[in-house]
């Protein structure tokens, strides 16, 4: 018998390893769980953020849009509306942005649909900060000159 074993060859039968593929998948999962995470602390704010913003800039134009519908038979408010700048409707916007919600939007159309002022002068009591009043004053003056 030779002490040389270079002509024996030894054949690998069992296949791939199962515990480094278990652990790929582990860490693949990991990684996944972690974008995902970031995802909902990063990015979907500010996604909602922005949703917000457009739909909120959206809604003044549509009031800006159909003056003579929500003023009705007043043409102070029809005149003040159409002649609103840029950025007292950016301004409105603003403030329509801060307080947007699909609650809020449908009890504020509820009002408006029943032409209930002092019910959307007490909302915005409850609802809107002091200085987001003033604002909204200021423009009232402003254009109901």
């Amino acid at each position: 018998m030779s002490k040389n074993k270079r002509n024996t060859v030894k054949y690998d039968t069992t296949g791939p390893s199962r515990s480094g593929s278990m652990t790929r998948l582990i860490f693949t999962l990991i990684v996944l769980c972690v974008v995902i995470m970031i995802f909902i602390k990063v990015a979907l704010p500010m996604i909602k953020q922005k949703t917000k913003q457009v739909a909120a800039e959206k809604t003044v134009e549509v009031l800006t849009d159909h003056a003579e519908i929500i003023a009705g038979d007043n043409e102070k408010v029809k005149e003040a509306i159409g002649n609103m700048s840029k950025e007292d409707k950016e301004t409105l916007a603003g403030i329509v942005e801060e307080h947007m919600d699909a609650e809020t939007v449908t009890e504020v159309m509820e009002y408006v649909n029943n032409n209930d002022k002092e019910g959307l002068i007490e909302y915005a009591t409850e609802n809107l900060s002091q200085e987001e009043i003033e604002k909204l004053m200021g423009l009232y003056k402003k254009y109901s000159d």
